[in-house]
């Protein structure tokens, strides 16, 4: 196994997560983190061991500042930015969320500008897209309109004096 990159402040965390929690699926995703650390069982059960009650709450808190700090680096990919510049404009005034609140919450710092901007943008060109629609459609009929020969019906209305 490859050796993964970990904070040391987020290992007894780890640690704590994969011997005290009973979701099985995060039980088991804490279990392969330690093990891509390049830990293997009996180390585990070794730091477990050592972990003070006090200790557990810190552990927390500093895997909690850890996580923070990561996210205010983390972006979308590609895909999730088409996907917002597309949808998320119909998803917002559906639900009436833009998931903005949670992204700043989270300390997601450039996601949420990313968000805000594909927010913006996107419904800037569903509103330009509906009315460029519009017109073209209201253009074609006056096209139609003007082609129409009304001359016959001139004739029968039009009477001579």
């Amino acid at each position: 196994m490859s050796s993964e990159k970990i904070h040391p402040d987020e290992t007894d965390w780890l640690i704590l997560v994969y011997k005290t929690s009973g979701d099985e699926e995060l039980m088991e995703e804490a279990r392969e983190k330690l093990f891509a650390a390049g830990l293997d069982e009996k180390q585990i059960e070794e730091r477990f061991k050592n972990i003070r009650p006090e200790d557990e709450e810190a552990a927390f808190e500093k895997a909690w500042q850890r996580q923070l700090e990561r996210n205010a680096q983390e972006k979308y990919t590609r895909f999730e930015k088409i996907r917002i510049f597309l949808f998320g404009p119909y998803e917002m005034f559906l639900n009436f969320n833009s998931e903005l609140g949670d992204l700043r919450e989270d300390n997601y710092k450039i996601k949420f500008r990313q968000r805000l901007f594909l927010l913006i943008a996107g419904t800037a060109f569903w509103v330009l897209l509906f009315f460029g629609l519009f017109k073209y459609s209201e253009y074609r009929r006056m096209q139609e309109i003007e082609k129409v020969d009304i001359s016959g019906w001139e004739k029968n209305r039009i009477r001579d004096p």
